[in-house]
Order: structure tokens, then sequence, then C-alpha cells
């Protein structure tokens, strides 16, 4: 991993980079505040050497040091101060130092009791000063010479040591800091799901856009509305040739969010002015009659089965500024009727009626659906939800596709949440977006409900795409009640 993808993932992961240092920060400082205070008594021993040697006086000093923290000396001062003190205790809380330049020792005990810290330090400096004593007997330092000696210098001091909250709190704070690093870095080593653009590009698919919710300006719709609009260039532009372009939208499991961003382009590219249709062909869990609050009735199952004509299931949404394909009535057997040769029929008439031609399909993995429609359309979108879908299927959804020749126009980002986080009926809620020219946002209710966007303001379009009647013949649904639809034939020479 290149040092500039690091930081993206530090950044994009700076959860994983806070929780450890506040962890271990609120440990390291729950264990100083609670541990009892520490008491350290020191006092200083002067020592007479009796050698004119410096290497013979450093060699006696250092012998001294010894002897202190020694299992002698530490049994003396068990057997002065009593229980509940050990010798191994004793020797831990047992130090000495040589002050610089000097011959002074100084000798310093440590002990969560204040008392018994300086009965440690009295009983270790009158230990020592008995096995000198011993050790150094009169004439050990030669004729002429002063004698071997140890001194107490100074009295015993009792200090309480000072805390080491702010310590241990840069400490903790740089091992849970190091701790998340390495976290994101494995993380990233071993990705498991698509989390950005960069993911996709990793797997040789282009991202031609991405449909989230957020922005500079704090205004989550304007950033909404212009993702879906960024994502419509992917379309050929309508009325360029002598029929439309049909592009179907799959993700690679359910709850992928692929309904949501069909809706949510359709709405968009309507938007321009061009004549959409969106194809609810997802026969086994359909889900575009819900977004844009469709009644039951006939759709593409019934075209499917023979028993209704494509201009019979067209019905207006919006209103009027978008034609919709529904699901149709539930189909014992959807996979049966998708492989019917009526599919390819149903979608050239479509192509040959409308501009642009969208088709919600049911996931590629798991049923043939998926594969099946793309033989039928232009092109192919796969929808990959941010941070959930697997890369592993997103590689399978490519390969598949690839497999059946389909077309694959790339991949888009589908990083909405569930739900938007106010709003109680998807249908009801309409509320513009300043700025967002007629997009506005609608919640989805229920178990499983998405986000996307709506047209909240039927206004005047505009837009590249070519706007003017249809092809002589071909039929054009004015309005459609739940009744029926009802169809008239435009005739281009009036």
């Amino acid at each position: 991993m290149e040092l500039r993808e690091y930081v993206k993932a530090c950044r994009r992961r700076w959860p994983w980079l806070l929780v450890p240092v506040l962890i271990a920060a609120g440990v390291a400082a729950g264990l100083s505040l609670s541990s009892p205070p520490a008491y350290r008594s020191s006092t200083v021993l002067f020592i007479t050497t009796g050698a004119g040697d410096p290497d013979a006086e450093a060699s006696r000093l250092n012998s001294y040091i010894a002897l202190l923290t020694g299992p002698r000396v530490a049994a003396a001062v068990v057997g002065k101060v009593g229980p509940p003190l050990t010798a191994d205790r004793v020797r831990e809380s047992l130090s000495a130092q040589v002050q610089d330049g000097t011959d002074l020792l100084v000798v310093i005990a440590t002990d969560p009791d204040a008392d018994r810290s300086r009965r440690i330090v009295t009983a270790a400096t009158a230990a020592l000063v008995g096995l000198a004593k011993q050790l150094d007997p009169p004439g050990a330092g030669g004729s002429g010479g002063p004698r071997p000696s140890v001194t107490v210098a100074q009295d015993p001091v009792t200090t309480r040591e000072p805390g080491n909250l702010v310590r241990d709190l840069g400490f903790a704070a740089v091992l849970g800091l190091l701790i998340g690093a390495i976290a994101v870095a494995v993380r990233e080593a071993t990705p498991k799901t698509v989390h950005d653009e960069d993911d996709l590009r990793r797997l040789g698919l282009g991202a031609v856009g991405v449909i989230s919710i957020g922005g500079a300006a704090g205004l989550p719709g304007e950033a909404l509305a212009e993702g879906f609009r960024r994502l419509r260039s992917v379309l050929p532009e309508a009325g360029s040739g002598p029929r439309g372009s049909s592009l179907m939208l799959a993700g690679s499991q359910a709850k992928e969010g692929t309904t949501a961003v069909a809706c949510g382009l359709a709405i968009a590219m309507a938007e321009t002015g061009a004549r959409v249709v969106l194809v609810d062909a997802n026969l086994r869990t359909p889900g575009v009659g819900r977004y844009l609050a469709l009644r039951p009735g006939p759709g593409l199952a019934e075209v499917l089965a023979g028993r209704a004509s494509v201009g019979e299931v067209l019905r207006d949404s919006l209103d009027g500024r978008l034609t919709v394909v529904p699901c149709g009535m539930p189909a014992t057997d959807p996979g049966e009727l998708l492989a019917s040769p009526r599919l390819g029929a149903a979608v050239r008439t479509l192509t040959e009626t409308f501009d642009v031609v969208l088709v919600d399909a049911p996931p590629l993995l798991g049923v043939a659906d998926g594969t099946v429609l793309s033989k039928v359309t232009d092109t192919s979108l796969l929808v990959v939800r941010a941070n959930r879908t697997p890369v592993a299927d997103v590689q399978r959804s490519r390969e598949l596709l690839e497999r059946v020749g389909a077309e694959l126009a790339g991949a888009v980002l589908n990083a909405l949440p569930r739900k938007l986080p106010a709003g109680t009926g998807w249908h009801q809620q309409r509320t513009p977006v300043p700025g967002a020219g007629g997009l506005g946002l609608i919640t989805g209710a229920g178990e499983g409900a998405e986000t996307m966007v709506i047209t909240a303001d039927p206004g005047p379009v505009s837009g590249r795409a070519r706007v003017g009647p249809p092809p002589r013949g071909q039929a054009r649904v004015l309005n459609v009640e739940p009744g029926g639809p009802q169809v008239s034939h435009d005739d281009a020479d009036g």
C-alpha cells in the first residue's frame, strides 16, 4: 500500500485511530488515579575509602551499593521493621546512587506507607554501617592512611512522589495510536468490502458515480441530486439515433440499493426532458412500485406471459414526468418468464418509443434473471453498496457479465444510508431542496427501506436530450388512472 493510500485510509477510518487512543488513555488514567500514593525516604552517607587511587574509590563505592541491595541488608531490615515486609520487597524498594564528584552515597527507600519507608532506609543504612565495620577492620587503610568508614551525613527525609498521570497518558495515547494504525493497515491490506472508488478501480471497474448524502454546503439534497445528475452521463445521448438506449442496473446481492439508484437516475434523466421509462424487472422482490407509490396492477409479468401488450401496462408517475412498467402480479416462476422471447421484444418496443429505458434488475448472483436481462439491454451498470458489498461478489458479478457478453458501463457506488434520519412516510413527505433544480428527498418506510430522490416541483425542464413526439404509429401514455391505462396515438403529420 502506498503512503498516500494509507493516509486516505486513516482519514476514512479515523474512528479506528481515535477509539484505541481513548481506551488506552482511559485505562492509564484509571490505573494511575487508583494506585496508592508512594512515599520516598532518602538519607546521605559519607564514604571514606582510605585510598588515593580513584579506581579503588569507585570500586569500594560500588561494593557498598551492592551490599545495600543485597540479601544481608534486606534480612537485617526485615528483622528490625517486621511484617508485612519481606526480603524481596525490601530489595525492590531500596536503591542507592553516588553523587557525582563527591564521596556521598544517597540511599533511597520507596513504600506506600511514609513511616515504613523512613524505617526501611534507617534500618538499611544502619545495617550497611555495621557491615562496613565488619569488612573493614582496623588497619585496613594501610600504615599512615585513614581507615575506610561509612558515616551518616544526613538524617532521613521523607517526601511524597509526584504522580505520573501526564506521562502515563502520553505513553498510552501513543500506544493506542500505534494499535489503531496497525489495525487500519491490516484492514486495508486485506479488504473484504468495497469502501470507495479506489477499491472499484483496483477491481477493474470504472466508478461512474457515487450516490451519497452530504456536502460542504451542508445541504444533503444538493449532493444527492448532483450525484444522480453525474450518474446519468453514463447513458448515450438520448434521441441521437433511430431508437433509444437501454441500461440495466443490478447489484451483486439483495439490498444493494439498486431500486433506489434506478429510481433516482430515472428522475434525473427525466429532468433533462428525455422520455424515460423505468422497468421493474425484479419479478421476485419488486420495489419500484413501493418507491413511486404505484397501485398494484398488470406489468412486465403479464407482458412476458402474453396476457397484455407493452402499451397496456405503461403507467405514469410523478405527475406524468416519468413512465413506469411495473413488475405486475406475482409470478410462480419468474425465471421462466424472463427466459421468454417476449422479453427482448418488449425491450425493443420500449427503446423504439422512449429515449431511455432503465431496467431495475434482480441480483446477479444466486439466480440467472440478471444475466438474462443483460443480454437484451445495451449496457449494464453494477450497483455496489459502500462498506457492505464484498469484494469477492463484485469480482464474480463482473466476470459473470463478461462471460455472457454484456457491455459493462461501470459501477455506481451507493453510499446512501438505509434510512434518512427524519420522516415517516416516504410517499407523503416531499421536501424541496434549495438549488437542487426540482429534486427533493423522500424516505423509504418499513424494513429495508432505502433513500432516494423524487421530483418535488413539476416545473419546466431543460437539457440536451431531444424532446419531441414519438415516431409515427408509436403510443405515448398521456394519463394512467388506477382503473387502466389511457393510450392515444400521436401522428407526426398532424
